[in-house]
């Protein structure tokens, strides 16, 4: 099988062979899914919690769309749903990495579908990010598996089992997103202050550290 990116930043990375499978799938998926308040009996999806944070994802999907992005489904305010802040869920392809909705965290109901040739040249994309918090891979070729978590520079990578986390296992980003940890022993250790202590229990005089001993 080929290896399918997701990167947990924004959006997905695929190979170009299974783009087109994939990316009709996920308009599907969307498509059927309910947007509406939480009140209701049955939302799949709810509002965002400000309208500052609606804003950023308009923005983000306006610059992907004016820079040559296909918005395949969503990619507006529901005309339906006046109160609440609101937002169609949205797909896009032909985007690339010079958009801010693929270096960026839009962080809203957008998903960016870019496409790659070559295992190095994912790795490479995935990597082009000043945050690192996640990525995982859809895969069965293990070489492939071991080079992504090798190379990606990201807190925490998840192979074939994305957003599972376990109570052994340190939790945190790397590069922007931050090197601190929580859960497994890396978490009981930010809770923690080191010291060293150098204890000869002989009183005896000794010659100085070296070199200065001399």
């Amino acid at each position: 099988m080929p290896a399918r990116f997701a990167p947990v930043r924004s959006g997905c990375i695929l190979p170009r062979q299974k783009a087109r499978q994939f990316t009709d799938a996920i308009v599907e998926h969307v498509r059927s899914l309910h947007l509406g308040p939480g009140i209701e009996p049955t939302p799949d999806i709810g509002p965002m919690i400000g309208d500052q944070y609606r804003a950023k994802v308009e923005r983000h999907v306006e610059e992907a769309r004016a820079r040559g992005a296909r918005i395949l489904t969503g990619g507006r305010r529901p005309p339906q749903l006046t109160k609440g802040y609101f937002y169609e869920l949205t797909v896009l392809t032909n985007v690339d990495h010079g958009m801010a909705i693929m270096r960026e965290e839009t962080f809203g109901p957008a998903i960016p579908v870019m496409e790659y040739k070559t295992f190095d040249e994912a790795i490479a994309l995935t990597n082009d990010s000043e945050y690192g918090l996640g990525a995982c891979l859809l895969t069965s070729d293990p070489l492939k598996a071991r080079r992504f978590f090798e190379d990606v520079k990201a807190g925490t990578i998840w192979i074939n089992d994305p957003l599972t986390d376990h109570y052994a296992g340190p939790f945190g980003g790397m590069k922007m997103t931050g090197g601190a940890r929580e859960l497994g022993q890396e978490g009981l250790d930010e809770f923690r202050e080191t010291k060293h202590v150098h204890w000869d229990f002989s009183t005896a005089a000794k010659p100085f550290w070296p070199p200065y001993n001399k």
